[in-house]
């Protein structure tokens, strides 16, 4: 009977987590909303379909790799190239978290909800953590700079591995009854051995994987989340507790491969990570007594607007001096959502505080549960109007996906990447895809309309696609392809010919605009004469002009006066902003148009644009 009841709890999570994933990928909302629905719904406090406490000590077993796996995730997908620029603010950021957020979070467990100052410390410990989990599905579709990205994305996989390791120290502590300095000491040491060997380990399967072809290349994702185990296992037989911080860093390390290599190995994330989290969100939730909140939902609601608050003076203080804006600063500091890791933590210590004896240890993960449910709906839901109110949101086409690679597209991209937007190149031709190595860009070398040349790419970061290859029916087919397969909608093509009717069907049906366009179009077709020989067989040369003519604005969209020899390829606008240029698109005094002129066009060719 024991038995069925383990195989039906699994089965039965495996089956409402790939429900909410699917539900939450259409709908675009956090899935751990879905998950603590289920678990309540179907738990012993509900249908009673699952039952966690017939997994045993299965459960903390279960609980300790999975996490093991979320952290190390985070850290793989972590842009430590992009970190080093927010460095000082980030290391500001998450000492004075653990300083600030820790006091604040025990006074209030101790003043407002009562609980005994030992179990207090141990529930401050866990509100430092944000959660990379529950952070990068609300800033996954929100346009804000990459900056504001970057940091809380980096914030929420770093304090969340000192965040367990301190919790888990504390813990620890008031079970074994330790000595105060020692367990100060064991933090430190746990901290510092979780690093090196992280460090150490990351260095040596860096090497494995890239320099020597030892391991096939469709082994390594397995290989590494084996890896993975194996280092918190050696890092936990180093030092206690250390294993979280070392997997922790020995993502991150591994993050600093080539991005090809990178996204292989993310391959299985999809895969395993997101029903990883959506089990043990779902049979954490199921174990916790739901009655508890009705008693305590005053003093938890109470509690968790204090934890909110004491985020405001450690993140305005920690990003200061920097290249954050007061507006970014202070919607950083609203949006710091917790997440699973904070309740897996939590969930290990009411189990192990109750079987020393330790009383009203279930406390401490009502008032977790409560937190993450608080931040989660009013943080997480609120992220994109609060962006907007506070006119953060970067407008235009932003991250891009270009098909075709060439001197023009190469000569696009770098502009883009300067105004902090990213670019991923495809192409089917290997020379081209060289080219754009040669420049630094990432690349997918494939087949534009095959999902198999996405796979273990973010493709939800990109926004825009520009399609920009000799063949006009392969771009746009492929537009056509990335919006049915991916949700994309902001579509661009470049044509070199006129489209027939069928393709010209295509381009109507799916929104796609054509970019480039200008009112030399009209002369027999001497537009795409003009665009085949810069794409294909010249090397064009990209200027930037400031349009300050009213004349030239005072044109309808479509009918711009272009010289014909050159055409505008994208529209910097109030310097954070890219748009590209297409039939629709109006143009606005102080716009920067990037022009693609040859490089014998004298410069006076650019008048219409400012002439008075």
């Amino acid at each position: 009977m024991e038995y069925n009841a383990i195989i039906g709890t699994v089965i039965i999570t495996l089956a409402a987590g790939s429900v909410s994933i699917v539900l939450c990928d259409r709908f675009r909302f956090p899935a751990i909303l879905l998950y603590f629905f289920w678990g309540i719904a179907l738990g012993p406090y509900g249908a009673g379909l699952i039952r966690p406490d017939s997994l045993g000590e299965g459960l903390t077993i279960l609980i300790t790799l999975f996490v093991c796996i979320i952290l190390f995730e985070g850290g793989l997908s972590l842009d430590i190239s992009r970190l080093k620029s927010i460095r000082i603010h980030l290391t500001r950021q998450i000492l004075l978290t653990i300083v600030i957020t820790m006091t604040a979070s025990w006074l209030a467990a101790v003043y407002i909800a009562g609980l005994p100052p030992d179990l207090a410390l141990i529930f401050a410990s866990l509100t430092i953590v944000t959660g990379p989990t529950v952070i990068k599905p609300i800033v996954r579709h929100l346009p804000v700079r990459r900056h504001v990205i970057t940091f809380l994305n980096g914030e929420a996989v770093i304090i969340d591995a000192v965040g367990a390791v301190l919790a888990i120290a504390i813990i620890e502590y008031f079970v074994s009854q330790k000595v105060l300095d020692l367990t100060i000491l064991g933090f430190v040491v746990s901290v510092i051995a979780g690093i090196s060997l992280g460090a150490a380990l990351g260095v040596a399967t860096r090497l494995l994987l890239t320099k020597t072809p030892v391991i096939p290349v469709t082994s390594r994702s397995i290989l590494t989340l084996g890896l993975v185990f194996l280092v918190y296992y050696i890092s936990e037989l180093m030092a206690s507790e250390s294993g979280l911080m070392a997997v922790a860093v020995f993502g991150i390390v591994l993050s600093t491969i080539d991005y090809r290599d990178r996204e292989k190995l993310l391959s299985f994330k999809e895969q395993i990570t997101r029903i990883v989290i959506s089990l043990l969100f779902i049979l954490l939730a199921a174990s916790f007594d739901i009655s508890l909140i009705s008693e305590e939902v005053v003093a938890g609601l109470l509690v968790s607007g204090v934890i909110i608050a004491a985020r405001f003076p450690a993140v305005l203080a920690g990003t200061t001096g920097g290249m954050f804006s007061l507006r970014e600063r202070l919607f950083m500091a609203w949006v710091g959502p917790r997440g699973i890791i904070a309740l897996s933590v939590a969930s290990i210590a009411a189990i192990k505080l109750t079987s020393a004896g330790i009383q009203k240890a279930e406390m401490i993960e009502m008032l977790v549960f409560m937190l993450i449910s608080v931040t989660v709906l009013l943080q997480g839901m609120s992220a994109g109007l609060v962006a907007r109110r506070m006119g953060i949101l970067v407008e235009g086409d932003r991250n891009i996906i270009i098909l075709g690679i060439n001197p023009t597209t190469i000569g696009m991209a770098k502009y883009w990447r300067s105004y902090q937007n990213d670019v991923l190149f495809v192409d089917s031709n290997r020379s081209n895809c060289m080219l754009a190595e040669k420049e630094g860009f990432p690349y997918l070398h494939g087949n534009g309309v095959s999902v198999d040349t996405f796979l273990g790419v973010d493709v939800d970061h990109y926004s825009s696609v520009l399609a920009a290859t000799p063949n006009i029916e392969i771009n746009i087919l492929f537009c056509r392809f990335v919006k049915k397969t991916y949700g994309i909608s902001r579509l661009y093509v470049i044509l070199t010919e006129k489209a027939g009717d069928k393709l010209g069907g295509i381009i109507e049906s799916e929104g796609i605009r054509t970019a480039c366009i200008g009112v030399q179009a009209r002369k027999a077709g001497s537009l795409f004469t003009i665009i085949r020989d810069y794409l294909f067989t010249t090397k064009p040369v990209i200027r930037e002009v400031t349009v300050t003519s009213e004349s030239f604005l005072q044109n309808r969209p479509g009918e711009y006066p272009i010289p014909e020899n050159m055409f505008i390829l994208f529209i910097a606008r109030k310097e954070k902003s890219c748009h590209v240029f297409h039939d629709g698109f109006k143009l606005e005094t102080r716009d920067a148009l990037h022009v693609v002129m040859d490089s014998d066009t004298p410069e006076k060719e650019l008048d219409p644009f400012t002439r008075p």
